[in-house]
């Protein structure tokens, strides 16, 4: 049997960013405390591994697929994990193809003990995370790949989530999932801006690689734009959401961040680079998703 240091598994699953879905999960239980005052069923918890799981899944098929459909050899040999650290491929598969077993095992079993719904959110979620990086024009080739991503994981994460929390109480209504969606926007926007850095960065090598993403279309001084004008924009919908009482007062506290974050994407307005000014979007980005479901659902205990 093939060897894989911990190292390289780490690279190749990003196995390092799976905790950021448990906030994003933990906002979909908190709409459903906040407003219904609901408990998690055990399913809710089956849901957790599920996603987990499917993370790794996702993240090695996107790197096997990347390397495999690789135009530039200079990606292919010097940045992609698997030809860097001479993988091999076959192996690299298998590790995929168990881990997607795994992955929609869990997910029938899930199913089995909820109902259809659960099925027919999940095979959506499961076709976006497959297909991202597959067939002739993936996902991550064409320009909807920041919006469909971002609303696939900062939506349809907690929309599953929070219907795992009510079904055995409440039937789902589409106001529901309007509702839901509302108050998951700020996941989805901070999502999508990290994908679109993550482009505008890319911008050059993702030519090469044939993959018109949305920022091939915008061009980068556009893209950087549109990037902080969507962060702006969280920030006026957490008030909204908060005045129409859709979310508790505690997620407020998030404007505190907006005055020196702000001042840090400066540095990223000037230049986009991965290494040097990517990481501060990220940064920026990653703490709305991380604090606005904890304090969610802070707010949700005090009713």
């Amino acid at each position: 049997m093939k060897q894989l240091s911990f190292k390289q598994f780490w690279e190749l699953s990003e196995i390092y960013t799976a905790p950021l879905n448990l906030f994003i999960i933990l906002l979909g239980y908190a709409i459903a405390k906040f407003q219904l005052n609901s408990l998690p069923s055990p399913a809710f918890f089956l849901f957790v591994l599920i996603i987990v799981m499917f993370h790794i899944t996702v993240n090695i098929f996107n790197n096997y697929m990347d390397y495999k459909n690789a135009s530039d050899e200079n990606y292919k040999q010097q940045t992609n994990i698997i030809g860097r650290d001479h993988l091999d491929i076959r192996f690299v598969r298998n590790i995929y193809l168990f881990s997607l077993a795994m992955s929609f095992l869990l997910g029938i079993i899930l199913v089995w003990h909820t109902n259809w719904v659960i099925g027919v959110l999940g095979v959506i979620g499961f076709y976006i995370g497959l297909f991202y990086s597959y067939g002739r024009r993936p996902l991550n080739s064409l320009p909807i790949a920041e919006a469909l991503t971002g609303t696939a994981s900062g939506f349809f994460i907690p929309m599953i989530s929070y219907y795992l929390a009510i079904y055995q109480d409440y039937t789902l209504t589409w106001p529901m999932i309007g509702k839901v969606f509302l108050i998951s926007l700020p996941l989805v926007l901070m999502m999508f801006n990290n994908l679109l850095a993550n482009n505008t960065c890319d911008l050059e090598e993702d030519i090469e690689n044939h993959r018109k993403t949305l920022v091939y279309y915008l061009g980068k001084p556009l893209a950087v734009n549109v990037l902080l004008s969507v962060y702006a924009f969280s920030f006026i919908w957490l008030l909204v959401l908060v005045f129409t009482g859709l979310a508790p007062w505690t997620v407020l506290f998030l404007l505190l961040l907006f005055p020196k974050n702000w001042s840090q994407l400066k540095e990223y307005r000037t230049i986009q680079d991965k290494k040097k000014t990517f990481p501060i979007v990220l940064k920026a980005m990653s703490a709305i998703m991380v604090l606005y479901p904890v304090l969610y659902f802070i707010g949700s205990l005090f009713l």
